[in-house]
Parts: structure tokens; sequence; C-alpha cells
């Protein structure tokens, strides 16, 4: 068996060397060696929508679907890493391959037992607590629906027949252990939502022991006015790196490392 011998970034909150004084502009990346062989491993591709509902947005994941994550997509399949495509329940239930393993919790939904606090139209922002939180405007809803309906994956990261679309973390877990995967290499959109936030994103899935990779460059955040869509992002890493909830490289390493650094056999 080879391994992909990849160095994994993270953020220590401590000075760059042992001189410096403790403080902020001190602190930099460490970087760990992580040798990861394919077989243990699964690429997760997270919401790779072909009809993105923000055009702006849509119109950057289009480009990195294309120019980063289906190069990648090609060299995992390569290797015999497990390709996942998690493109929210809706979406994954759309393609065959999301029943492959999918249990009772995904086709028949247990009802969660109602709540004995807070009352229900509190904890639902209805009636006279709807104030509590914003709500999208009226105007926009027609449009919102539609891209719901329509929505699917992006053509230039298609799923095969041999790859997975899964709809729920228990079902990537389920996935996960059945096939020994230990490593998840994760590339989508938004990296401020979806990406961390998903019942298999990365918090869940590091929550349950897994070690969680980040693509950086195989992912674009939601921005808005004064907080452009990069500043967004590198807030993620910020705090993924800096809580080793996550580590992170780029495409072009992982490439390298699949073209001409994979060892002989090797674990971690």
């Amino acid at each position: 068996m080879t391994h992909l011998e990849l160095a994994t970034r993270f953020l220590i909150h401590e000075p760059r060397a042992p001189g410096l004084p403790y403080r902020e502009e001190h602190f930099g990346y460490k970087y760990t060696t992580v040798r990861v062989p394919p077989v243990e491993a699964a690429l997760v591709l997270v919401d790779c929508w072909d009809e993105p509902t923000i055009a702006s947005h849509g119109e950057r994941s289009a480009r990195i679907c294309r120019d980063r994550i289906r190069p990648v997509l090609e060299v995992c399949r390569a290797l015999g890493v497990t390709v996942v495509h998690a493109p929210s329940p809706p979406v994954a239930q759309k393609f065959p391959q999301w029943l492959r393993y999918a249990g009772e919790s995904e086709l028949s939904p247990p009802q969660a037992p109602a709540a004995d606090w807070p009352p229900p139209d509190f904890a639902r922002r209805q009636g006279k607590w709807a104030n509590l939180e914003a709500h999208y405007g009226e105007e926009w809803l027609p449009l919102r629906r539609r891209h719901d309906e329509i929505r699917s994956i992006d053509r230039a990261v298609w799923p095969t027949d041999e790859d997975f679309v899964i709809a729920t973390g228990a079902q990537m877990h389920r996935l996960c252990r059945d096939r020994k995967i230990r490593y998840l290499f994760y590339a989508g959109f938004a990296a401020n939502y979806c990406v961390p936030h998903r019942d298999y994103g990365v918090l869940a899935m590091r929550e349950r022991g897994y070690c969680v990779i980040m693509l950086r460059d195989c992912t674009t955040s939601i921005g808005a006015p004064g907080l452009p869509h990069e500043l967004c992002t590198e807030e993620v890493f910020h705090h993924l790196e800096s809580r080793s909830l996550a580590g992170s490289i780029t495409s072009a390493e992982l490439m390298a490392a699949a073209r001409g650094e994979a060892t002989a056999d090797g674990t971690v």
C-alpha cells in the first residue's frame, strides 16, 4: 500500500521563535507531516451545486469546481480514495447512489420529540416572537424555491456510479466505518456555512474522531458588505486550524503528493 505524505497546516497561538514576545503579531503556522493511505481516505464534496441562489457566490464556486476540485477528484479516483458527494439531503436523494448506506434514519426520519422548554412558538420564532430573527423578503422567496427544486450537482464534479452520495452525518459515518476510512479531505461550499456546520461537515465529523483536512483553495465563503468573502474564508481557517479541528493543504500539494511523493507502506 502507498501513502500520501502531506504537510498539513495549523495555526498555533504562540510565538514563532522562543525569543519573541508572546504577542499576536508573532504567532504563525505550524506544519505536521501526515501520511494518509488512500484506502483509508475519502474526498468529501459539500454542496457543489449547479444552481446556487447567490449569483456572485455561484460564479466563484463554479470556477473552483472546474479548475480546482475536478483535477483533485480525478486524482483521488485514480488513487483509490473514496469519493463522497454530500450535496444536502434534497439533492442527494436525486441520485440512486445515496441508497447504498441509507438506513432507517434516512429512509424514514423519526419525528423529533417536542421540547419541554422554551415554548414551541418562541423556539420557532413564530407569532409574537417573529421579530426575534430576520426573515427573507417575500420578493425573493420564489427564486429561492425555484433553485431548491431544480438544484443538482455541478457537472464538473458529477458523481460516477462508483462514487457515494450521502444525505446525513449518520450515513457518512456508516460508510466510513464500513470502509475503514479515517481521513477526510473536505472541499465545497460555503466555507463559512455548510462545510463546517452540516451534520456531515467538518465540526461534526471531527467530533466523531476523524482526521479532517481542508483543501483551502477548493472552497469559498459567502461574504457581505464590509466582509469580503476572502476575509470570511480566512476567518474560517483561523478558527479550524487554531483549535486543531482541521488542518489544511492546497489542491496542488495533494496532487504533488499523488504524482511523485507517494511512498512505500506507512501510516500515521
